[in-house]
């Protein structure tokens, strides 16, 4: 073991532990949920690190030999080298400051390490002075936070794309099958195959539109705010000096905040974020929930889709299959949309100048993140890639229903095309039976007004 002393008193720190007194107490504070930070987010945070040295080099407060040894530190943080050295809990004191002190904690005593000299000897690299050199927990905390999330939106995004991708490829294989469209759970106009996927597909690619727009307004940094937003304690160039670093170190186009007061008070950057995500969630669930309706039964209900098989469904029924895929993406979706509230609540939650709930919009941003992304892969290639049409089923359930009357109302009115099928459904008859029956249309007009495919678009009236 080793001593540290801060001003409340000394600690024993495990000798062999990067991190120091200040994670020593928040380890013991807060073992609260046992989920601990992601490793996008201890990423975040090195790539912060790295930057602020870099600048403050650059601007020459910070002299070189410290300086190359806390971004070489600060890089193996980059790295994940150091992960198993943070150990806090996701749920913490607020504004994320024991997130930040063991970043500076673990930076500095690999620094020190990488310059020969023992763990915990500040006085030659503080985690205070040196390595959060012009920052606080205020304006690291959230920038981390954006540029973790950045780093898995470009994950999200795309698994979310190709989900559409694999919807529209299967409406595309089954453009020639029309079938009943449904309202209120009953039978309704026709609709195609390829309509119903591709308005499936149109879904996702909106909602993946709506994160890219919420996604432009996270890459806006407030580094360089310090404690408030005035920034205190910093060069005049270090705010726009160490975002371009942040840039340059994560691949990603971020740019300096306009007002950095607004910044550390308000989150609803995250908040925008969070509902395009909640957005993508309700489609996740629509569209599961559409899934397992059209291919219940599937000898007793609709039945007109087949699932793929990944699973048997009973442990006493044999034979049975679930929709076990869309029954996952569905309670993916619907916990994306708990953490969705979770974070409104920790938005409004700020006062005065900081919003100090920080740690709760990173767990379930990131949380939801994950999840979303992964609730897409699955769906997609272990669900719609392997979905059979069922085209028989289908048709008998297009031709067997009474609501292909519609196609008819122009040529007979409503009121008669209602009394029409009123009787059919009575006597267990199709609507092109009764129609025959009654003499009202030929059987090559019947054919060509029921046809199938005029039934799923505009048509101009015919003449009889």
């Amino acid at each position: 073991m080793r001593i540290e002393k801060d001003f409340l008193g000394s600690v024993q720190v495990p000798d062999d532990a990067y991190w120091g007194v200040f994670t020593k107490r928040a380890n013991e504070n807060f073992s609260l949920s046992g989920m601990k930070a992601k490793p996008v987010l201890i990423k975040a945070y090195g790539i912060v690190k790295k930057s602020a040295a870099e600048a403050n080099f650059k601007l020459g407060l910070l002299e070189e030999r410290k300086a190359n040894a806390i971004i070489a530190a600060a890089q193996e943080v980059v790295d994940g080298k150091l992960d198993a050295h943070f150990p806090l809990d996701a749920f913490q004191a607020g504004a994320g400051t024991p997130f930040n002190m063991n970043a500076n904690e673990v930076i500095a005593n690999r620094a020190l390490e990488m310059l020969g000299e023992k763990r915990g000897e500040y006085s030659k690299i503080s985690p205070n002075n040196d390595v959060n050199m012009a920052q606080s927990s205020n304006d690291v905390t959230p920038t981390a936070i954006r540029v973790a999330t950045l780093l898995m939106h470009g994950e999200l995004l795309e698994n979310a794309n190709a989900l559409a991708a694999s919807l529209r490829k299967k409406g595309k294989e089954y453009a020639h099958v029309v079938k009943t469209g449904r309202t209120h759970l009953q039978d309704a106009v026709p609709i195609s195959v390829q309509q119903e996927f591709n308005a499936f597909a149109l879904s996702i690619e909106n909602d993946a539109q709506e994160m890219e727009h919420a996604a432009k307004k996270l890459a806006e940094l407030g580094i360089g705010g310090t404690a408030i937003g005035t920034g205190i304690n910093t060069h005049p160039k270090f705010a726009a000096l160490c975002v371009e670093r942040i840039g340059n170190n994560s691949g990603l186009e971020v740019y300096a905040g306009k007002d950095l007061i607004e910044l550390t008070s308000s989150m609803n950057a995250f908040l925008n974020y969070s509902s395009a995500m909640r957005s993508l969630a309700v489609s996740l669930v629509r569209i599961s929930n559409d899934l397992k309706l059209l291919s219940s039964g599937p000898k007793t209900a609709i039945g007109e889709y087949y699932l793929p098989e990944v699973e048997p469904g009973s442990s006493i029924m044999p034979g049975k299959i679930n929709p076990s895929i869309p029954e996952a993406a569905e309670m993916c979706a619907l916990q994306a949309i708990a953490c969705d509230h979770a974070v409104l609540l920790a938005c409004k939650g700020g006062q005065l100048q900081l919003n100090m709930l920080t740690p709760l919009i990173t767990y379930n941003v990131l949380f939801a993140s994950e999840l979303l992304a992964n609730a897409c892969e699955m769906f997609s290639q272990k669900c719609i890639s392997g979905i059979i049409v069922d085209e028989k089923k289908c048709h008998e359930n297009l031709f067997g229903g009474l609501i292909l009357a519609t196609a008819l109302n122009p040529y007979f009115g409503y009121n008669a095309m209602s009394d029409l099928v009123k009787e059919a459904l009575k006597r267990g008859i199709s609507i092109r039976e009764i129609i025959l029956e009654k003499k009202l249309l030929s059987k090559e007009q019947v054919d060509e007004l029921l046809s199938p495919q005029r039934l799923i678009s505009p048509q101009e009236k015919k003449k009889l």
